[in-house]
């Protein structure tokens, strides 16, 4: 399992990703994540980096990263779901883990990763809060936000005290 950015040519089979009916509800659609990103204002902060999800060669899933130009802490997993036919086999944990990775990774700096969840959707909270994601205290658009902190993040400057 690895994911990647999603290219261009790859969007409309990542508009073909399901999930079971009684996810529908707490679920984007990978196509409204996407015409999120393409409706995006030109003058916008905000980056959005779609990646998919892939079990051998094999697109199985999705994840769209946001995160705010020169923030350090605003970053979003602002949209993410696995097939319904690939579901319940820890493609999603590894996605979700690898991902949080990447992000302090490549931004060292940054505080936190941020997901908000629909109260409703126990799984989904339950499967974040199992990899490290705790309650942030507050809510965004009527969903529970959850967040993943960096536990080493780098502060500059760093000042080094050399007794005399």
């Amino acid at each position: 399992m690895i994911i990647r950015k999603l290219p261009l040519d790859m969007w409309e089979k990542a508009s073909e990703i399901s999930v079971f009916r009684e996810q529908k509800p707490f679920v984007d659609s990978v196509a409204d994540s996407l015409m999120r990103i393409a409706g995006e204002p030109e003058d916008s902060k905000l980056v959005y980096n779609p990646y998919g999800i892939y079990s051998e060669k094999e697109l199985v899933g999705f994840i769209l990263y946001t995160f705010e130009d020169e923030s350090k802490d605003n970053h979003w997993i602002s949209g993410f779901v696995i097939d319904k036919d690939y579901q319940h086999q820890g493609l999603g944990r590894r996605a979700l883990e690898q991902l949080v990775d990447f992000v302090f990774v490549k931004n060292p700096e940054s505080i936190e990763v941020k997901v908000a969840v629909s109260p409703e959707d126990t799984v989904a909270k339950n499967l974040f809060v199992s990899i490290g994601f705790k309650d942030a205290g507050w809510k965004k658009e009527n969903r529970e936000v959850l967040c993943f902190k960096n536990k080493n993040p780098l502060r500059s400057p760093i000042f080094i005290y050399k007794p005399k």
